[in-house]
């Protein structure tokens, strides 16, 4: 994929969460948001838009797109930066249209029981003006044939993103170049193609590291969070992804050297 755009997309404030109950501290979680802007992360992902009973500045789960966006230190504007949702646990009538500053991409998840109003959900946060990943839950526990289904119900939706969940961490080489290459072919070619992965059978930097360097027909973004924090066993670590691709693009400077 040496010619197809590729960016990282951090998540340890919102999946690293499951480790502290979110509580950052509000000081503490701008501070590691401004260190991910510095380390040229592309999207740093700011928590959780969901129903709370009241809003804790030092909680990055919050009920407003204004309570994340304070969150934000100034002069961060190098990043995007996003938030996800689950369908069924957010009213959306809290959400406001995108001002064109703060948080501009929203990453929807939803269940297999609860897909299709997954879908009608990301459709509505797509006419606020907000940037729209697609994340099914346990991509793992469709079949081929269902993948093809949620695909085609993508592409008439036309997300921004929609991303490949390995929620389990079940995932092993064969089925990563299986899922991929479906969705590759059968995704309309502007729509951004991600990989979230879990740890389970530590594989996670591998899969991440193959899926780097397959040739895909389209811009991709690997999720990550720093030392993979997140559920246990936890996620990919974000520093080991970012060290690859750095040692991948040292290598291709070099051969591009000695060949001129």
């Amino acid at each position: 994929m040496s010619s197809v755009e590729l960016r990282l997309l951090d998540c340890t404030l919102r999946d690293g969460g499951y480790v502290n109950h979110w509580k950052w501290g509000f000081h503490c979680a701008r501070a590691i948001i401004r260190c991910l802007v510095r380390a040229d992360i592309d999207f740093v992902e700011i928590g959780f838009l969901k129903d709370t009973d009241k809003y804790n500045e030092d909680v990055t789960v919050c009920n407003t797109i204004e309570e994340l966006n304070s969150f934000i230190p100034e002069n961060s504007s190098d990043a995007c930066f996003s938030a996800m949702a689950m369908n069924g646990a957010y009213d959306i009538k809290k959400l406001t249209p995108y001002s064109g500053s703060g948080i501009q991409l929203i990453r929807v998840t939803a269940h297999e029981y609860d897909l299709e109003e997954g879908m009608k959900f990301a459709q509505q946060i797509k006419k606020l003006g907000y940037l729209v990943s697609i994340n099914p839950i346990n991509i793992m526990g469709y079949n081929d044939e269902k993948i093809l289904q949620i695909i085609d119900r993508v592409n008439e939706i036309h997300p921004y993103q929609f991303s490949i969940v390995d929620t389990f961490g079940s995932m092993k080489r064969k089925d990563l170049n299986r899922i991929i290459s479906i969705a590759d072919h059968n995704l309309a070619r502007d729509i951004r193609l991600g990989l979230h992965l879990h740890e389970n059978m530590s594989l996670s930097c591998s899969l991440a590291q193959q899926f780097a360097d397959m040739h895909l027909n389209r811009p991709a973004v690997i999720d990550g969070s720093l030392f993979g924090m997140g559920r246990m066993p936890g996620n990919l670590p974000i520093e080991l992804i970012a060290d690859y691709l750095n040692a991948r693009i040292l290598e291709n400077v070099t051969m591009n050297f000695h060949y001129a």
